[in-house]
């Protein structure tokens, strides 16, 4: 039910879907710097391949050097030098 309301409210006030929802946020600086709100959990890390689950799908980030350098319960930073990143699977209503 509050889901309805939230929604319901995000769409009256026309506010953008991540501050109603609980899809990712990500903030990319340059090709160094990485800030990701909203994920769920982490499913993989080394240098080369950071993977983060969020309610809409698997987010991919591949690069050199990469490093979670913030973690905390709903947003990390990841930093190193990026080369993609990609979404995968996940059901977007």
């Amino acid at each position: 039910m509050f889901k309805k309301i939230q929604t319901s409210v995000g769409e009256v006030l026309d506010f953008p879907p991540d501050v109603v929802g609980e899809g990712p946020k990500i903030t990319i600086t340059g090709r160094r710097q990485i800030m990701v709100e909203n994920y769920s959990s982490i499913l993989n890390f080394s240098e080369e391949e950071i993977r983060l689950e969020t309610a809409e799908g698997d987010i991919f980030f591949r690069g050199k050097g990469l490093m979670l350098k913030v973690i905390l319960a709903t947003e990390l930073q990841i930093e190193g030098e990026l080369f993609s990143f990609s979404f995968g699977g996940g059901e977007i209503e």
